[in-house]
C-alpha cells in the first residue's frame, strides 16, 4: 500500500489526462461532413465502427474513474478492512496485498483497454480513409463516363453534301 500512496499523485495525473482524452474523443461525434459522397453500405460500415469505438471509449472512462477511485480510497478501504469483526484472523495478512492487487489489476486494465481503443480508432480511421478513396474514384469514373458520352456526339454538324465532287 506504500507504493501506491507514493505514486497516487502521478498516477492521478495520468489517469486524469487519460480521462480527459477519452472525454474529448467522445465529445467528437460522428466524424464526418458530408455522408452523400458515400453508398449507403460505406455509411452503415463507417456507422457500426464509430459505435464500437464509441462503447469501447465508455467502457475506458468508466475502468478509469473507478481505477482512480481506488487509488484515492485504497488506504482506507485496507485500513477499514483489518479492523473489520467479520474479517478471520488467518485472511488479515491477505487484506493489503489484495487491495494492492486489485488496484495494480485496474491500473493495468486501463493501459491495456487504451491501447485497444486506440486499435480501434486506427482500424476506424483506415475504413473511413479506404471508403473516401473509393467515393473518389467513383466520382472520377462518373466525370471520365460523363466526358466520354459527350466527346461521342460531334461538336458541329456536317453540311449536307460536304465533300461532294462537283464536277
Amino acid at each position: 500500500m506504500a507504493f501506491w500512496e507514493a505514486a497516487k499523485p502521478s498516477l492521478l495525473t495520468a489517469l486524469s489526462v487519460i480521462a480527459a482524452g477519452v472525454l474529448v474523443r467522445l465529445a467528437r461525434g460522428l466524424p464526418f461532413s458530408n455522408p452523400d459522397q458515400f453508398e449507403l453500405g460505406e455509411v452503415r460500415l463507417i456507422a457500426a465502427a464509430i459505435k464500437q469505438s464509441i462503447r469501447a471509449l465508455r467502457a475506458l472512462i468508466g475502468v478509469v474513474f473507478l481505477a482512480m477511485g481506488s487509488l484515492v480510497f485504497a488506504k482506507a478501504l485496507g485500513a477499514a478492512l483489518t479492523s473489520a469483526a467479520f474479517i478471520p484472523p488467518k485472511v488479515l495478512p491477505y487484506v493489503e496485498p489484495g487491495v494492492s492487487a486489485v488496484v495494480g489489476f485496474l491500473l493495468t486494465y486501463v493501459f491495456v483497454r487504451i491501447f485497444s481503443v486506440i486499435k480501434g480508432d486506427v482500424s476506424l480511421v483506415d475504413l473511413q480513409s479506404e471508403l473516401l478513396v473509393k467515393s473518389v474514384e467513383r466520382k472520377q469514373a462518373e466525370r471520365f463516363d460523363k466526358s466520354l458520352k459527350q466527346s461521342d456526339t460531334p461538336p458541329m454538324k456536317i453540311p449536307e453534301g460536304y465533300g461532294k465532287i462537283i464536277q
